[in-house]
C-alpha cells in the first residue's frame, strides 16, 4: 500500500513537471505570423481615362497662320476621276518637269497642285513647279503649259503624312478645326508635295494642305 501509494505521488510529482515545462514552453515559442496579404489593385473601369491623359488631337490642330507669298510658276491645268487622282497628279509633275528643262528653267521645291473645281466624277487641278524667279522676257511655254503666279493670301498651313488614300480623313479634320476656330475658307486650296512617292498607297507621302480664308 505504500508503494502504491508512493508510485502514485511520483506519477502525479511527473506530470505536474510536464505540464510545467509545456507551460514554459508555449511562453517562450513565438506564435507563428499569419502569411503576408497582397492587397488589391483598385478597380478602374477600362473607359475612363487615367488622370492627366487626353485624347489625341488630329493633326489638323498644328495648323499654321501665314500669309501665303505668291512666286512665280510653270503650271499645266488638267482634269482627273477622284479614283485616278494621284496618278494624274503625278503625270502632271513629270510633264511639267520637261517643260522646264526644254524652257531651261530653274525649279525649286516643293511642287504644288492648286484644285480648281470638283463634283462627284472629278476635279480640275493645276499643277505647278515654282521656279527660282520670273522667266526670261520673250520665254514661250509649250501648248497647255503657262509661265503665271501661284495664289497668295491669307492662310492655314496644316501637314499630311501618310498614303495619299487616307487624305479625305486630313480634309475632314481641317474642315472640323476651321469650323471650331469659326474660321472660313475662300475655297482655295493647295497641296504642296514634300515628299512624293510613285503610288498612292505609300506611307512615305508628306504634303502641306494650304487652306486660303476669308
Amino acid at each position: 500500500m505504500h508503494c502504491r501509494s508512493l508510485w502514485n505521488r511520483l506519477e502525479l510529482t511527473v506530470i505536474a513537471a510536464l505540464f510545467s515545462v509545456a507551460a514554459a514552453v508555449a511562453e517562450t515559442t513565438p506564435a507563428p505570423s499569419p502569411p503576408p496579404v497582397t492587397p488589391s489593385p483598385p478597380a478602374v473601369s477600362p473607359a475612363s481615362p487615367s488622370p492627366g491623359m487626353e485624347k489625341p488631337s488630329a493633326d489638323a490642330s498644328t495648323g499654321q497662320l501665314v500669309e501665303y507669298a505668291a512666286r512665280p510658276v510653270l503650271r499645266l491645268r488638267a482634269n482627273s476621276t477622284w479614283d485616278d487622282g494621284f496618278a494624274e497628279i503625278r503625270k502632271a509633275m513629270l510633264l511639267l518637269g520637261e517643260e522646264a528643262r526644254r524652257l531651261g528653267l530653274l525649279t525649286v521645291t516643293p511642287p504644288m497642285v492648286h484644285f480648281v473645281t470638283s463634283d462627284d466624277l472629278g476635279f480640275t487641278f493645276e499643277a505647278m513647279l515654282p521656279l527660282a524667279g520670273p522667266a526670261a522676257p520673250g520665254t514661250l511655254a509649250g501648248k497647255g503649259f503657262e509661265l503665271a503666279q501661284s495664289p497668295a493670301g491669307r492662310a492655314m498651313i496644316f501637314t499630311h503624312e501618310g498614303p495619299y488614300d487616307d487624305i479625305d480623313a486630313a480634309y475632314e479634320a481641317i474642315t472640323a478645326f476651321l469650323d471650331e476656330k469659326g474660321l472660313t475658307s475662300t475655297g482655295t486650296y493647295l497641296e504642296e508635295y514634300l515628299a512624293f512617292p510613285e503610288k498612292s498607297d505609300d506611307p512615305g507621302l508628306k504634303l502641306n494642305i494650304v487652306v486660303f480664308l476669308k
